[in-house]
């Protein structure tokens, strides 16, 4: 027995081997094949001559901008680990009074727009003009942070200054904009007594306090003789959704405010908390292109419910629902999980509020952007090649005029159509 277990051995040995070679076959085919993205990453760290742009972290970087440029959602949004814990830390340390510019800001097609600067801020007092689209900020380029970094590089301890580099609608060459930061007031509502018994209030932005300053406001408003109400929210960024809640609550005796609608359709309602105090008021809202996202949740839901006459040019189009995820890495994601619609169905992402009575000129906050930085772009290659020959009479002279146009000084024009109109608007009711 012993003698034959060699010979025994060596028959199965070409059979051992070709089980090997099978069995390695079929794990082979069980392997998925690469992706190109995995090969396209390895070509490239392999080959490419500047190794210090395909490193490990800054393909994982890239990568990821490049899924959220995919998406097309300014909203959707990665904040680097010290960018989420600056975010969080102001999260967490709202108060009623904080430090900065006094502006409103959002992001429009990349770009980061001023929506309006607030009553009495120095961004006012700087001339810092809505529309004016932010290049830089103390020289360093935003071109590839996010809404958010751009903000905490503008904000900073009062006293100190920033220089913002726009890019201003009509004025082709970009502005640099000295502003000294300071304590901006959280109190969003001004108003004062018209003649004839209207009442103007306006909102800067939507803060928590927002809904019981307006009580108040109106209150003092009815005892100095108030009868109806003209509300401006014309350059009006946003803020907390449950504040335009409680400001449509005023108005409003039930019914919706605002839906949520997710990726599978479903719906989450918001509606009135109850409790007004001004729902017998005559009512007109002035909004424009700067009136955004919560702006229009409440011009919007105030028109549904046919309660006031929206006065002005289509607003912004800003109506996305965003939560803020902490990754494992300690860096953070927007993300946007739903559209905001108006009480009768209206999508507002997009397509924004349109007036009852269209006042005033209408700004396609976008359009002006763009046309701003190409001119800039086209009058600084006219600065560097000016010499070149070849060029027309005709096209140099209109170039001499477009790139040596007189900058807009910011002033405000005297009369405020959309004012008047929406304050007639509202004697017309008191009348009635």
């Amino acid at each position: 027995m012993t003698a034959r277990l060699p010979r025994l051995l060596a028959a199965f040995r070409p059979s051992l081997a070709v089980a090997a070679i099978l069995a390695a076959a079929l794990a082979c085919a069980q392997e998925p094949p690469r992706s190109d993205l995995d090969e396209v990453v390895q070509r490239l760290q392999e080959d490419f001559i500047d190794r210090g742009k395909v490193s490990d972290e800054a393909m994982e970087l890239a990568a990821i901008n490049g899924i959220l440029d995919h998406l097309g959602d300014p909203y959707t949004a990665y904040l680097p680990p010290e960018r989420y814990e600056a975010f969080t830390l102001a999260l967490q340390g709202q108060r009623e009074d904080f430090e900065g510019i006094g502006a409103s800001v959002t992001e429009s097609n990349g770009r980061v727009v001023i929506l309006g600067p607030l009553p009495g801020s120095p961004a006012l007092d700087a001339g810092l003009m809505a529309g004016d689209v932010v290049l830089r900020v103390n020289g360093e380029s935003i071109e590839r942070l996010t809404l958010q970094e751009t903000v905490s590089l503008i904000r900073g301890p009062k006293g100190t200054q920033v220089v913002l580099t726009v890019s201003r609608p009509g004025a082709p060459l970009p502005m640099d904009i000295a502003i000294v930061r300071g304590v901006i007031a959280a109190n969003s509502v001004q108003s004062r007594l018209q003649a004839d018994g209207v009442g103007y209030v306006r909102i800067a932005s939507f803060d928590a306090p927002t809904p019981e300053d307006l009580r108040a406001t109106v209150a003092g408003l009815r005892e100095h003789g108030a009868r109806g109400l003209v509300l401006d929210l014309r350059g009006n960024g946003g803020g907390l959704v449950n504040a335009a809640v409680g400001v449509v609550s005023e108005f409003v005796r039930e019914g919706e405010v605002i839906r949520w609608v997710d990726a599978d359709g479903s719906e989450t309602v918001e509606s009135v908390t109850g409790g007004g105090t001004a729902y017998d008021l005559p009512l007109a809202v002035i909004v424009d292109g700067y009136s955004a996202s919560a702006s229009e949740v409440v011009a919007g839901a105030l028109q549904d419910h046919e309660r006031a006459v929206i006065v002005g040019a289509r607003t912004f189009g800003k109506g996305s629902v965003n939560v803020l995820h902490e990754l494992e890495s300690g860096a953070g994601l927007h993300v946007t999980i739903a559209r905001w619609h108006t009480p009768n169905g209206r999508m507002i992402e997009g397509e924004g509020i349109t007036p009852d009575a269209r006042v005033g000129d209408q700004v396609d906050v976008q359009a002006l952007g763009r046309i701003g930085e190409l001119a800039a772009e086209l009058c600084a290659v006219y600065a560097r090649d000016e010499a070149a020959p070849g060029l027309p009479g005709s096209f140099t002279g209109a170039l001499d005029d477009l790139c040596g146009a007189h900058q807009s000084s910011g002033e405000a024009v005297e009369a405020d159509e959309p004012l008047e109109a929406a304050a007639a608007a509202v004697r017309g009711m008191i009348g009635r």
